[in-house]
């Protein structure tokens, strides 16, 4: 009788990626015991570039969309101005600079400060749960661990990146996202901190954060509660540095 061939019981990329909005549990069941795997945070790590990147485009193929990016960073510089960091003949030089920049020229800085971004987004945002899983959850994990949590929950943000174009195109808006904002995305003040906050209520981040809080668990060993906890902590942590530093829109 011919012996019965052992089969590989490892999950799949594309397994992993269906549970992850399906069984977060199941996604990260091994993640303690599994060796560590740079497909997990390079893949989302791509398509949330490459959603970047259309983003970059369509701020400068719609014209409502790119209309309203260029009034929101008149209005940043002619703050400066009023604060006196910046005289009024500056300011205006700087706004007509903007206005007629050439597409190709503002595609290339949206890549690269999309680029930046997301690098302290996934590489900063790892560091910090690294510490907080060390600190609060006294883990001995490593760096890598943290990492490929934090990358294999960014899928659920890529999905929510993907519904907020979806929504900036159709309700022609640069301010539409799946968010409390969308409340009062017609009096939407990029300049209002209360605004901020509202469109940091985003489905997606609150739905990634617990997915983050599910992997901790697993990673660590450590109740769901005490995960969660941490995580949904650093989350609004993160939430008032990126109002106060004005990177919430």
């Amino acid at each position: 009788m011919q012996a019965q061939q052992p089969t590989d019981s490892t999950p799949s990329m594309m397994s992993k990626l269906l549970n992850i909005f399906t069984s977060p549990h199941e996604a990260f069941e091994r993640i303690s015991t599994s060796p560590s795997k740079a497909s997990s945070w390079l893949f989302p790590f791509l398509a949330a570039f490459a959603i970047s990147v259309l983003i970059a485009y369509l701020l400068v193929a719609n014209e409502a969309l790119r209309a309203q990016m260029i009034d929101q960073q008149a209005q940043a510089v002619q703050k400066m101005v009023e604060s006196g960091r910046m005289t009024q003949q500056q300011a205006d030089a700087s706004i007509d600079r903007m206005e007629t920049m050439g597409g190709g020229m503002f595609i290339t800085f949206g890549i690269l400060g999309a680029l930046v971004f997301l690098c302290i987004y996934y590489f900063g945002g790892s560091l910090f749960l690294w510490l907080a899983g060390k600190l609060a959850l006294k883990s001995t994990a490593g760096y890598g661990k943290y990492l490929e949590v934090y990358g294999m929950s960014a899928w659920v943000g890529v999905l929510g990146a993907i519904i907020t174009v979806l929504l900036m195109v159709g309700l022609s808006s640069l301010y539409a996202s799946p968010s409390a904002a969308l409340a009062i995305l017609s009096e939407y003040d990029a300049s209002n901190n209360m605004h901020k906050v509202l469109s940091s209520l985003n489905l997606f981040s609150v739905w990634q954060a617990s997915v983050v809080g599910i992997g901790l668990s697993k990673l660590t060993g450590k109740p769901l509660r005490m995960s969660l906890g941490v995580s949904f902590g650093l989350w609004v942590v993160w939430v008032v540095v990126s109002v106060l530093l004005g990177i919430a829109r």
